[in-house]
């Protein structure tokens, strides 16, 4: 989609400078003139690409320069500063990069008399519809400020589940793949190497030797093979993935499996609950902070399921009611929802959930972490153990012989 600058003289007479995306000038130029404004010029940008103006749609920008910068402006707005006068200030002590390109035009479009959620929601792309609402609620409640720091709360927290998870699955992973590597280095380098030896002494091989030997030749001879086959069943299960019915179906199966699946399903629904509560408590509505939450499930089978407790929202239903006909979510949280609910403490009951799925997560990943350690390296030594031994027979055959 090409992108327009164009100035226009709005109702009031003021003249207004702004950059956006459309299908065409024409579709442009009706749009603008349909609200009442005056075109005074609308240029098509050439030489530049949208994507060079703001944050990139893949990678944004990093979380931790989103979250200082939502540090300093709570700071900024919590001392009197405006919201133009607190940008400029957050603007000229940064070094240029993603975030700033997007700030600058965010701070035009606000001088201009855009509000601070407008202005934000343009370059939706860039920014969660999480944090377009905390700001929408701010604006409601006359208390940005307040608003932001939920927000930044939100995001420490939520940051430190997503770190553990990281800290426990990457020493694993790392042992995993060292172990894999020297299995193929004992296969296809070691095992040859002296297996050649026992045949040209002419040695009967023992039942395990042969064995190993037959699996090393054939892991040699069929590599290329191997190779193509693997990636093949990659590349399959990324296209299944990719596909509506494909990813639905292997999210579904995510959930499915003893112990991971549910402490998966226990990740979602801390998540879940914590931006609940987030949204709620900076005055949003049930309904709006149930779409807008909906975002952070990012299990497809969960969000069809979630998407069915909106539309029972909008008919009139109870949340806990509709969270309990998915069939989809932890009895206990649904049953504390009711709780808050009837009591009215809604906003603090889904942050005890977020708290309590939280801890147990973090209880069932050192349970994991604690088994799969030692667990790699008893695999490992019985395998490595097997390939020794199966080595060694031979020899002991050979030298019993001698004797």
């Amino acid at each position: 989609m090409p992108t327009f600058r164009y100035r226009i003289a709005v109702p009031g007479g003021r003249v207004v400078e702004k950059t956006t995306l459309a299908e065409s000038r024409a579709l442009l130029k009706s749009q603008l003139q349909s609200e009442g404004n005056f075109i005074l010029e609308i240029q098509k940008i050439s030489g530049k690409s949208f994507l060079s103006l703001h944050p990139s749609k893949s990678g944004r920008f990093k979380q931790k320069d989103f979250f200082v910068f939502n540090q300093e402006f709570s700071v900024l707005l919590r001392s009197g500063l405006s919201i133009v006068a607190a940008l400029d200030a957050i603007i000229e002590q940064s070094d240029p990069d993603e975030l700033m390109k997007v700030l600058r035009a965010i701070r035009e479009d606000i001088f201009s008399g855009e509000s601070l959620s407008g202005a934000f929601n343009k370059y939706s792309h860039a920014f969660t519809n999480l944090y377009i609402a905390t700001l929408q609620a701010g604006e409601k409640s006359g208390n940005i400020p307040l608003s932001i720091s939920r927000y930044i709360e939100y995001m420490k927290k939520t940051s430190e589940v997503r770190q553990k998870l990281i800290t426990a699955s990457v020493y694993p992973f790392i042992l995993t793949i060292v172990s894999v590597f020297v299995l193929f280095f004992l296969l296809i380098y070691v095992v040859p190497a002296i297996s050649g030896t026992f045949f040209q002494a002419g040695t009967k091989l023992p039942f395990i030797t042969a064995l190993l030997i037959d699996f090393s030749t054939g892991v040699r001879s069929n590599f290329p093979y191997l190779f193509a086959g693997l990636f093949t069943l990659v590349g399959t299960a990324i296209y299944i993935k990719n596909t509506d019915a494909g990813g639905l179906y292997l999210d579904q199966l995510k959930l499915s499996f003893p112990f991971f699946g549910e402490m998966y399903l226990y990740y979602l629904t801390a998540r879940l609950a914590r931006t609940l509560s987030t949204v709620l408590g900076g005055g949003v509505t049930l309904l709006e902070a149930v779409r807008v939450s909906s975002v952070v499930l990012t299990n497809r089978f969960l969000r069809l399921k979630y998407n069915n407790v909106l539309k029972s929202l909008k008919e009139g239903g109870s949340f806990s009611e509709s969270l309990s006909t998915t069939q989809a979510f932890p009895k206990l949280a649904i049953r504390m929802i009711g709780a808050g609910e009837s009591s009215g403490a809604l906003e603090q009951v889904l942050k005890d959930i977020a708290e309590f799925y939280e801890a147990e997560v973090d209880t069932r990943l050192s349970v994991v972490t604690s088994a799969i350690e030692p667990g790699l390296m008893v695999l490992m030594g019985l395998l490595i153990g097997f390939i020794v031994l199966a080595l060694y027979l031979p020899i002991f055959q050979l030298a019993g012989a001698i004797g």
